[in-house]
């Protein structure tokens, strides 16, 4: 023990009170050599092991160990010494009563009077209470998925489900419009019908797209648009809603066009979704004020209303899923509750986000939708896309999925060239200048997104345009995708619209 004791300076006696401290506290004080051999411990190694010191210097300490967390501390113990740095990692150590308990040890790098590396001080920590913690905390994450999952299979069968009585509803709409002459009663049992189809037809859709947004399902199609345009689209869909309401919009647009990189339909969505819920919590006919400003390094579009107002408790809520404000009326309130949440999921896949902001009750709501501001000019584009032909290059491991890329892109009547992987694609590069490039995803994570960086800075500062083509992904997983500089993110099977969209986006390329 003397021998021990004399390795450290200062090292305090069992029988002092620091002695006794370091015997009976939760942290286990160790030195080694260069190598990683103790060549000193603290008295409280032999109350937590059970074990004599003397059997524990050296490498002895390490028969407490848990086998793969002992492999383990030597490769990192052999790089940190090679590299005379300090390291930590998480063990399991068997202590006297037989359990195992997790430890976090930590070392620090000793030098002598020479600066000569000679080894480590460090100490043992236990941490079981806290990973028993994290355990928890992450079954129960788990758990929330599974549920998370659950819920959004229970919602799209829902959601489909309901779309099946609707069409012969509204055949039967159709056939009273043949038989209603002379009939006001039937016109306007007729007109009832129709509009409570479309009203529910809508709900079902915002419902499919909330459940596809959850999924990863949603197919984004970035092109470079004016943010005026998408907001005049808006206006448009929202006409029943604005007319039923008698509200009337007071538009303030930019002179010079607003440039924001994103799906044009789809952003118009967002929008619409606002203006539509200030027509429906605006009880009286009034104004609803949309403008579209430039912010120093966004496009701002603010959609106000002067109606319902929300209650400061529930607006940190306003955005979440099915969450609805009790009316002041006492009635219940109208719609799904998934419109705001859609809304927001789909400005966040552009790199964007929604704020709402109320006075409270009657003093009427804003919601501000900021977009990353694209310093580039809005282009026109007339052409359709299949009036032009445009070079696409698919890559893809699967055989069969590039098949069916290449058999898609065909319909269009594009020149297509099919590689099995990224090397073989910038290879091919050299002879062959695509206007667009289909990356086959197989896996999931940034190390999947990481393979095609290559190929893109290939042709970085061109204008080929770098689409990502997967199965469905979180929403979060398709932001990092666009955030990361792909153009879009198409999920499998691919719809015409978003392949029509996609092709008009590499008509600029074309010129």
């Amino acid at each position: 023990m003397a021998s021990v004791r004399t390795t450290v300076a200062g090292t305090p006696d069992a029988a002092s009170p620091g002695g006794a401290a370091l015997e009976q506290g939760p942290v286990l004080l160790w030195t080694a050599r260069a190598d990683g051999t103790r060549d000193w411990l603290s008295p409280g190694w032999a109350a937590r092991t059970g074990r004599p010191l003397a059997g524990l210097l050296g490498d002895g300490w390490l028969g407490c160990v848990e086998a793969d967390d002992a492999q383990r501390w030597r490769g990192i113990v052999a790089a940190s010494g090679q590299a005379h740095q300090p390291y930590e990692l998480d063990l399991r150590l068997r202590v006297a009563d037989g359990t195992w308990r997790w430890m976090l040890e930590q070392a620090a790098t000793r030098f002598d009077a020479h600066g000569e590396f000679v080894g480590y001080a460090g100490a043992l920590v236990d941490i079981d209470a806290r990973k028993e913690s994290e355990e928890r905390i992450a079954e129960r994450a788990r758990a929330l998925r599974v549920a998370e999952r659950g819920h959004a299979r229970f919602l799209s069968v829902l959601s489909h489900a309901l779309r099946g009585p609707l069409a012969p509803i509204g055949n039967v709409a159709s056939v009273l419009r043949t038989l209603e002459e002379g009939q006001p009663a039937l016109v306007r049992l007729r007109e009832i019908l129709e509009r409570q189809v479309e009203r529910t037809t809508h709900l079902i859709t915002d419902l499919v797209d909330r459940t596809l947004a959850a999924q990863g399902r949603v197919s984004i199609v970035n092109e470079v648009v004016d943010a005026a345009s998408v907001v005049r689209s808006a206006i448009e869909a929202s006409g029943r809603a604005l007319a039923e309401g008698g509200h009337r919009v007071e538009l303030d647009l930019p002179d010079a066009p607003l440039a924001v990189r994103g799906d044009a339909p789809r952003l118009s969505q967002a929008i619409a979704q606002l203006i539509g819920n200030a027509a429906r919590f605006s009880p009286a006919p009034g104004p609803i004020r949309v403008a579209v400003q430039a912010a120093p390094a966004t496009v701002r579009i603010t959609v106000q209303d002067f109606g319902q107002g929300i209650e400061p408790s529930f607006l940190p809520h306003v955005f979440e899923l099915f969450a609805q404000e009790e009316r002041p009326d006492g009635r219940r309130p109208t719609g799904l509750g998934v419109g705001l949440t859609l809304a927001r999921r789909i400005v966040q896949l552009h790199g964007g986000d929604i704020t709402a902001t109320s006075g409270g009750r009657g003093r009427g709501a804003t919601f501000v939708v900021e977009l990353p501001l694209l310093r580039t000019p809005v282009a026109t584009r007339e052409a359709a896309a299949a009036d032009q032909p445009f070079r696409v290059l698919v890559v893809d491991a699967d055989p069969g999925a590039a098949h069916v890329l290449r058999r898609e892109m065909e319909m269009w009547g594009n020149e297509v060239r099919v590689v099995a992987d990224e090397a073989e694609a910038l290879s091919l590069a050299a002879d062959y200048d695509p206007q667009l490039v289909l990356c086959g995803l197989d896996g999931e994570g940034e190390a999947e997104l990481e393979r095609f960086d290559p190929l893109r800075r290939r042709f970085a500062g061109g204008r080929t345009l770098f689409a990502v083509v997967g199965e469905p992904r979180s929403a979060e997983e398709e932001a990092r995708a666009l955030a990361r500089g792909y153009d879009s993110f198409l999920v499998k099977p691919l719809q015409p619209a978003a392949l029509a969209r996609l092709l008009r986006a590499c008509a600029p390329a074309a010129a």
